[in-house]
């Protein structure tokens, strides 16, 4: 068939059309901002090392891209309260190392979150959840709520920086996500295994919440966007047992499945870590047209053939090197996993990528690994 751009192919490959080859997307960390088009825009901190711009510039012609927006923060995960509830001040240390301060006023007092970013690595830590009761949940879920006005901009932003080389994504956490996002794991765990009632509670207001925010988004017509959810990987194995999934997740995704479909988004992804077997039915029951980052064991309970056994040609597998492999492995084993994985789970309905990106400085190592897995993919598509 007809060689088709990295948008073309990403977005058939994610709803079960025909491709000319599977796509590959090296996820988050990866800028696919040519440099030309960079002007004014320098590049700062590990992804200004030449390792990671060797890499990047050999890889960008090959590869498709997701660039993430969102309407504002409807969708954040502090029970979805009003974004005028949302309060932050960040402050910069000495080595370069930035506390982040955010604060909700409710009926019972302030609620403070404290976090975390390291110079050159693009992640952060929390310090100190937003709360640590279901006294202090239930003064969120108190605040008074209205629907703020949604922006648009993010969202042509992001069609402008994709390009022919991929798609916007409208991202969504999971209902069951935006509860365990305000507190410690741990206090989560146990919310959900003795506060049922309350759990779903929570979920239900959560969820309409996001509905009457994703008809807001839509309401002057479609959008060229696929859809994201950060899936509940809270509720999978070895943290809850398999059916938590049923309880917690499915019949909120559910909702919003249905109400994006709704609205004209087809492509519609789940990313969910850990143990997933269990899960990967329940998302194909939702709705979901693709996963990731499907996970072989040890830190997964799939390898892709048992994965795509399971889903058929129902949803695309959207993996399924883990990063530690990429960080560790040679190139040689590289080569092999990805001609295993197009053997076992493709052409179809397969997007080659990984568990995760990289968050700071790439070895020599690492660029190799994935140079290896782009040249391999290219090499057995040439083959047919």
């Amino acid at each position: 068939m007809p060689m088709m751009t990295s948008k073309e192919r990403l977005r058939a490959a994610m709803v079960g059309q025909p491709v000319d080859r599977p796509p590959i997307w090296l996820r988050e960390g990866f800028d696919s901002t040519p440099l030309p088009a960079r002007a004014g825009k320098p590049l700062r901190g590990w992804q200004a090392d030449p390792v990671y711009r060797d890499l990047v510039e050999f890889a960008r012609p090959h590869c498709s891209t997701i660039v993430a927006w969102s309407p504002g923060r409807h969708f954040n995960r502090r029970l979805a309260v009003a974004p005028r509830h949302l309060h932050n001040k960040t402050t910069t240390q000495a080595d370069g190392t930035q506390i982040t301060e955010s604060w909700i006023e409710t009926p019972g007092g302030r609620l403070t979150e404290v976090s975390r970013r390291s110079p050159d690595v693009n992640t952060s830590w929390k310090l100190k959840p937003l709360a640590t009761t279901c006294q202090e949940l239930e003064a969120l879920l108190a605040l008074p709520y209205e629907l703020e006005p949604v922006n648009l901009s993010g969202y042509h932003a992001a069609r402008e920086k994709a390009g022919d080389m991929g798609l916007p994504q409208l991202g969504i956490s999971s209902p069951c996500v935006v509860i365990s996002g305000c507190l410690h794991l741990e206090d989560f765990l146990l919310l959900a295994g003795t506060e049922q009632s309350f759990m779903r509670e929570c979920l239900e207001v959560i969820t309409s919440r996001f509905l009457a925010t994703i008809d807001a988004i839509f309401a002057q017509g479609p959008l060229d966007t696929i859809g994201w959810m950060g899936g509940a990987e809270q509720c999978t194995p070895p943290l809850m047992r398999p059916e938590s999934y049923d309880e917690y997740v499915a019949p909120y995704d559910g909702q919003i499945v249905a109400a994006l479909k709704k609205h004209g988004v087809q492509a519609l992804q789940c990313h969910c870590h850990g143990k997933v077997r269990h899960a990967l039915s329940c998302m194909t029951a939702i709705g979901f047209s693709a996963t990731d980052p499907v996970e072989p064991p040890p830190a997964g309970d799939v390898t892709i053939a048992e994965a795509r056994a399971i889903v058929g040609d129902r949803m695309t597998l959207m993996g399924n090197f883990e990063f530690d492999e990429l960080e560790r492995s040679e190139p040689e084993h590289i080569r092999r996993r990805t001609r295993e994985i197009l053997s076992e789970a493709g052409p179809r309905r397969l997007v080659l990528a990984a568990s995760a990106g990289p968050i700071s400085r790439m070895t020599p190592r690492l660029a190799a690994n994935y140079r290896a897995w782009i040249e391999t993919a290219l090499e057995m598509s040439a083959k047919g």
